[in-house]
């Protein structure tokens, strides 16, 4: 049977730019996109009313942790009083204090916390996900993380891409003894085992270094893992140059990258990754330059960086919002961040990430005539569905 989205104010292909065709139908079949335009009346036609309302493609959040236990509400609380997000750290807040409570939860908790927010964040459009280890540190509590993921990734309405992220060193444990374990026991049991399809690394000032960094990925790299890498937050260590180097996916977060550093990853084809959630969340003064990601020409993603202690917004229509609002992007950049070069931050733009023939049917349909008016109606419920793989998994009436 064919699935017939009709009659949309606008479709945003972005198949060249943002791709914008007005007033016209999308044509589903199979769970694929057969055509954008109008078909002849037939008996055997579903149809999904989209009059008034502008059709994208599923967002697609290329950098989550989405899986872990407990909350930190206490130190949003101490950050609003003036503590710095490194003095909270060092003090055993941040990740020490997810990392604890995530080691006392079960696997079976973990899933269904996380299919909770799957859930939750498939009603604000997102029809693919990546979701990171890292708050376990420790072989079981890491491997108990992926597990969890990978049930999300068979059971969960929309598209699950694991992650195993090497997010700090334990308290306990020397550094040099810490990333024996991780290169000579972990990887090599999580990619035996199949339990992640890239490898991530907080390459910061206060996680690891340089070195560091390249000595985990380019072992990760060797057994099979595609690369991402957490670089250029608080401090230039040379992580985006490395994720050039190493030929890396995507880089992640960028605050203090450099043109020289920016025109690196263009020319290795790395995909930057703006989280601009993050940056209003911890209220940080440095802001990516994004000039310079536009005079490389560079296909920035966006996403949520959805996680416990640093941006607890999961909504991809906030973050295209706030790409806009703390960042200075364009509308349209924001909205390609956030489907097309999202997808490429996970290796999957051939499959998602624009409206055209043959590709998968991940769709949004939102209630606005015309896309300006989706950062600009900042915070309003305006998903009217989300489309999986041609099925309606999220709608206002369904």
């Amino acid at each position: 049977m064919l699935t017939l989205i009709r009659d949309a104010s606008e479709v945003l292909t972005m198949k060249r730019g943002i791709g914008v065709v007005k007033n016209t139908s999308v044509v589903i079949e199979n769970g694929t996109i057969k055509k954008i335009g109008a078909i002849k009346a037939s008996t055997k036609v579903r149809t999904i009313d989209a009059q008034g309302c502008v059709v994208c493609p599923g967002f697609v959040d290329s950098h989550t942790h989405l899986v872990f236990g407990g909350s930190r509400e206490n130190e949003f609380a101490m950050r609003m009083k003036g503590m710095k997000y490194e003095a909270i750290a060092r003090a055993g807040g941040g990740i020490a204090n997810t990392v604890r409570k995530t080691m006392r939860a079960s696997e079976s908790e973990l899933y269904e916390l996380g299919l909770k927010r799957v859930r939750n964040i498939m009603k604000h459009g997102t029809t693919t996900v990546e979701s990171k280890s890292g708050y376990g540190l420790m072989p079981d509590t890491e491997y108990k993380m992926l597990r969890a993921i990978n049930r999300l990734k068979k059971r969960a309405p929309i598209d699950v891409v694991s992650t195993l992220l090497v997010h700090a060193v334990p308290r306990k444990m020397k550094r040099r003894d810490y990333i024996k374990l991780v290169t000579r026991e972990m990887i090599p049991y999580v990619a035996k085992q199949k339990l992640a399809s890239f490898c991530d690394v907080f390459c910061d000032n206060i996680a690891f270094t340089r070195t560091e960094s390249k000595e985990i990925l380019s072992v990760a790299r060797d057994y099979g893992f595609k690369l991402k890498i957490h670089a250029d937050e608080f401090a230039n260590l040379g992580g985006s140059k490395l994720a050039a180097e190493l030929g890396c996916t995507s880089a992640d977060h960028l605050l203090v990258s450099t043109r020289l550093d920016i025109m690196a990853m263009k020319t290795a084809g790395v995909i930057p990754t703006l989280l601009p959630g993050t940056s209003v969340f911890l209220r940080l003064t440095k802001k990516p330059n994004v000039a310079a990601f536009r005079a490389a020409k560079s296909a920035v993603a966006i996403a949520s960086d959805f996680n416990p202690g640093s941006c607890m917004i999961y909504s991809m229509l906030k973050i295209i919002a706030l790409a806009c609002l703390a960042y200075g992007m364009h509308v349209e950049e924001a909205l390609i961040g956030a489907t097309k070069n999202g997808a490429k931050a996970l290796g999957l733009d051939e499959r998602i990430g624009s409206i055209e023939e043959g590709k998968q049917a991940d769709l949004v349909v939102l209630d606005v005539d015309n896309y300006k008016k989706i950062p600009y109606q900042f915070g309003e419920d305006m998903v009217r569905y989300t489309i999986k793989k041609g099925k309606v998994i999220y709608g206002k009436n369904h």
